[in-house]
């Protein structure tokens, strides 16, 4: 793992959670349980605190920043996808954020969101529980549905699994 301590703090990765050796997480960061960080992934928290909570995922290429006097907060059950960047946000449980999403200052999604991949999220936005986004920049244009919920389950089920299986089986051959 590349874990880089900064002005006195370090990140904070519980035995059973899994971070790529080519993911750099640097300064105050803490990892729930069951975490899945994937290769590729940079977490800075210099200036500013990030927590992920229990079983939630950062996938490949995703970059989570924090200002001066801020900080990011993942809850659990949250799926970043691919190539999405986070800053100073805050991110309520059973979560998707779609590919190449981009959240800026700020964003509050509730619980039950979904960011549709490819969407710009404005500053200060806050998303209701149960909501959709989409676009750029995005706006709510429905409801999530019932059988989107359980998909998001199933999806966080399955890098819960993919965590496990990193942490048992993985190994440099190179």
């Amino acid at each position: 793992m590349a874990l880089y301590e900064f002005d006195g703090k370090r990140p904070l990765v519980p035995a059973d959670s899994f971070v790529h050796p080519t993911a750099a997480l640097i300064g105050d960061i803490r990892l729930g349980h069951q975490c899945w960080v994937a290769p590729g992934v940079t977490i800075r928290a210099e200036f500013g605190p990030v927590e992920i909570g229990d079983c939630s995922n950062i996938q490949d290429n995703s970059i989570i920043h924090v200002n001066p006097d801020a900080s990011v907060t993942i809850a659990e059950n949250v799926i970043v996808a691919h190539c999405v960047i986070l800053h100073d946000v805050n991110i309520k449980t059973r979560c998707i954020i779609g590919m190449g999403s981009i959240l800026m200052f700020n964003v509050v999604c509730e619980e039950d969101v979904i960011v549709a991949a490819g969407s710009v999220v404005p500053k200060n936005m806050i998303i209701p529980a149960g909501k959709i986004v989409s676009g750029y920049p995005a706006k709510i244009i429905g409801d999530v549905s019932e059988k989107q919920k359980l998909m998001a389950r199933e999806g966080v089920d399955v890098y819960r699994d993919l965590c496990r299986k990193y942490l048992t089986t993985m190994k440099a051959v190179g």
